[in-house]
């Protein structure tokens, strides 16, 4: 598959940093939807399909933890990596909560090792090393 088959939902609060990855993921030939609150993350959910979601920590009046409950029930298969400049224990309080989730990052964030992370999830390149990258959790 060419990447301009794949579909990105990308959810963050943060005016800036949301035109980055728009810019960034478009360039790279994504079709990519934005979306600043919690609110407007399931709007966009429930009315397409998507190949992944990326999505900050703390949205516009909901946190990812309070958010992803729903997008796990409804879209159980859908990839989703979260990235938090403020959140330190992401992983620990996911697992605990039971939340699948497949990738966490803390901000700041290097968008080559972001843009990799998604080849590899949507198939279009093999797995990153993990002893490589500090900031990377899997599960």
């Amino acid at each position: 598959m060419k990447r301009n088959d794949f579909k990105i939902l990308i959810a963050e609060d943060e005016p800036d940093i949301r035109k980055l990855y728009e810019k960034v993921f478009q360039a790279e030939g994504y079709e990519v939807v934005m979306a600043s609150s919690g609110e407007q993350m399931l709007a966009e959910l429930a009315e397409s399909g998507f190949d992944l979601l990326i999505t900050d920590m703390q949205l516009d009046s909901m946190s990812a933890l309070e958010v992803l409950p729903d997008v796990r029930k409804n879209h159980p298969k859908l990839p989703i990596v979260v990235v938090s400049g403020h959140y330190t224990n992401m992983a620990e309080d996911f697992h605990q909560k039971g939340f699948t989730v497949d990738y966490f990052f803390n901000k700041p964030l290097s968008l080559e090792v972001l843009k990799k992370t998604v080849r590899t999830i949507l198939g279009i390149e093999d797995a990153p090393n993990k002893s490589k990258g500090k900031s990377l959790f899997q599960f």
